[in-house]
């Protein structure tokens, strides 16, 4: 005997491509919350080397400073290779350290694999900057 309404069994193959893009999007989400989580570590690690950098009395105890805060982050155990620090320093209007500004960037290369949790092949390049005055008063 045949059945008219029995056309076959649909929904479990349409329930496999739900099932496949709920996986597939909750890997996705997972990749772009690691990134954004390194993204904000080379935040706060430009910021604190920046921090430090102001602090310092003269443009190389500054570069010190700021690359000693950068070997002392978590950023040693996320990058691929060391974190790079660059500072540049604009001088106050009279010249002189004191009274100006300092910007430390941030530089991290981090594996895809370790921002999705499997083998991804490929590097993202994080880069972060942060800028703070130079206090003038400071001896």
């Amino acid at each position: 005997m045949r059945n008219d309404r029995d056309r076959g069994v649909v929904t479990p193959v349409e329930m496999m491509f739900v099932l496949v893009f709920l996986l597939l999007s909750i890997g996705l989400l997972g990749f772009l919350g690691r990134l954004h989580a390194a993204g904000v570590q080379v935040t706060n690690t430009s910021q604190a080397a920046a921090r430090a950098a102001s602090l310092a009395s003269d443009p190389d105890e500054g570069r010190a400073l700021a690359q000693q805060v950068v070997g002392a982050s978590t950023l040693t155990g996320r990058c691929r290779s060391e974190p790079q620090a660059d500072l540049q320093w604009q001088p106050s209007p009279t010249g002189s350290w004191q009274g100006g500004s300092v910007t430390v960037t941030i530089t991290c290369a981090v594996d895809n694999d370790d921002l999705s949790g499997i083998w991804t092949p490929g590097v993202r390049t994080l880069r972060a900057s942060d800028t703070q005055p130079i206090d003038r008063y400071q001896r």
